[in-house]
């Protein structure tokens, strides 16, 4: 009778070094359950708290027979998440970490029994399962995660409307070619707080309008945040793209400030002319040379002005560049700068509002910048800097999402699904921002958590009674990671 073998003895090939001064130093696969992710727990006991993964799971259907299930919904979810968080954004990455011992604990499963995680199929199939109203209940979740975070109602909200480019290498669903980004993708748009928590992260098609969906979004978040909060005061701040008047109007309308900016045309030009010429004669009487004016403030030199932008170029380009160090000529270069403001009108406006607007005088001319707003009180420099430039810091947090956690990983073929993926990955971003907000690091990029809270190594230890941890001894951010633990 023949005999199957019922274990794959796979032969290891001997790993050895030879350095000066040392001993033959060999290398083996044997030092058993020992894992990379040592830190993964702290987001199961965020998750925990918040009850995320649970909330999140009864968003969505489960189309599968109940006496054939083998994975639950909350743990599918729980298993995404974390594995996005912990840096592998991909569900092939589910093949490879379908055992390990840290992602096994952090999804509740015990590593003795021999059980196992869902394999990629599996979750290439519950990311399928999301449709149009499970991704609607999603978003709503992401405003009420928001509110139970607070004990105490806050005073002002303060929110931050940008949109980014998802680029996509495939024949995906409703992903058009885009002029503005000059290539194939999603344009999602985002609204996060001023502490950067997302209340929207919208998936859009590739030639959708920025402006379309802002109102209905923004309708729906506000509707969210004032059903808990009947009387709390909102502010909103967003680039040029959002400058029209069905966004100033429901701003108006729904008691919303709002700090838009405006992109320069004739019309602005004019009212800044003034304040232009003044910062020119300023800078003038210290002897610096700077180009003609023509009417409205621009230059009148063609030479000029592809000098300037030139200059800009460079200054981007050399920027990180250790050798030259060209910034550091235009830091200590002089500079005027004034801040004003007046009322205008557009043509299509039902009425006038109040613009402020920057001018920064250097040697290659004016740079001039406008900002729309419904506040009819604050100086315009006060409103400028303290409200509208805190929008740049929401250009940064969307970065992090990209770049980290890859939330541009869009591959799937269903549109509902690639919507469904960019939550993902959202959910994945709240876990992470509620443990540094609670242990007090904020400034932290989702990088560094990645690397001193999560990337551990750690030894698991399976005894009679309890499941033993041992972390690396000689990890060196051990306070802080304390510090997490305790507070998440």
């Amino acid at each position: 009778m023949l005999k199957c073998k019922t274990e794959v003895v796979v032969e290891q090939a001997q790993m050895t070094l030879k350095l000066a001064g040392l001993k033959r130093i060999e290398a083996k696969f044997d030092g058993g359950a020992v894992c990379t992710d040592g830190g993964l727990l702290i987001l199961r006991k965020a998750d925990d708290r918040a009850q995320l993964s649970e909330m999140a799971s009864w968003c969505i259907f489960d189309p599968r027979r109940p006496d054939l299930i083998k994975h639950q919904l909350v743990d599918l979810f729980r298993q995404r998440i974390y594995a996005i968080a912990a840096g592998y954004e991909d569900c092939n990455d589910a093949a490879l970490l379908c055992r390990d011992a840290m992602h096994l604990l952090a999804v509740g499963k015990d590593p003795e029994l021999g059980h196992r995680l869902a394999s990629q199929p599996g979750l290439s199939r519950f990311e399928s399962w999301a449709d149009e109203t499970s991704n609607a209940a999603l978003q709503k979740l992401l405003v009420h995660q928001y509110v139970r975070r607070f004990k105490k109602p806050p005073k002002v909200i303060r929110l931050a409307m940008d949109t980014s480019c998802d680029e996509a290498f495939g024949y995906q669903q409703l992903s058009f070619y885009n002029a503005f980004y000059q290539c194939y993708c999603y344009v999602p748009l985002f609204i996060l707080t001023d502490d950067g928590f997302p209340l929207c992260a919208l998936l859009r098609p590739g030639n959708e309008n920025v402006l379309n969906d802002a109102v209905r979004m923004l309708k729906l978040v506000l509707h969210e945040l004032r059903l808990a909060w009947p009387g709390v005061k909102v502010e909103l701040t967003a680039d040029a793209g959002f400058n029209s008047p069905e966004v100033f109007e429901f701003c108006e309308k729904n008691n919303v400030r709002y700090f838009i900016g405006v992109g320069t045309h004739s019309g602005l030009a004019y009212h800044a002319e003034d304040l232009v010429k003044k910062c020119k004669q300023e800078f003038d009487e210290f002897g610096f040379r700077s180009p003609e004016l023509k009417k409205y403030a621009a230059l009148v030199n063609e030479n000029d002005r592809k000098r300037a932008w030139r200059q800009r170029e460079e200054r981007i380009r050399f920027s990180t560049k250790e050798e030259g160090r060209m910034q550091e000529h235009f830091e200590d270069e002089l500079h005027v700068r004034k801040y004003g403001e007046f009322k205008y009108q557009s043509r299509e406006w039902s009425k006038e509002r109040r613009f402020i607007f920057r001018v920064d005088y250097t040697s290659q001319g004016p740079d001039t910048r406008f900002v729309v707003t419904n506040s009819e009180s604050g100086k315009p420099r006060r409103l400028y800097d303290e409200k509208y430039c805190r929008r740049s810091r929401c250009e940064n947090w969307i970065k992090d999402l990209k770049t980290y956690l890859k939330c541009d990983r869009t591959s799937c073929q269903e549109f509902d699904a690639n919507q469904f993926r960019l939550l993902l990955h959202t959910f994945a971003y709240i876990l992470i921002w509620d443990i540094r907000k609670k242990a007090q690091l904020q400034e932290m990029t989702l990088h560094s958590f990645q690397l001193q809270f999560l990337k551990v190594g750690v030894l698991v230890r399976l005894t009679d009674r309890n499941i033993r941890l041992h972390l690396a001894s000689g990890h060196p951010w051990q306070s802080d990671f304390r510090r997490a633990w305790n507070t998440a």
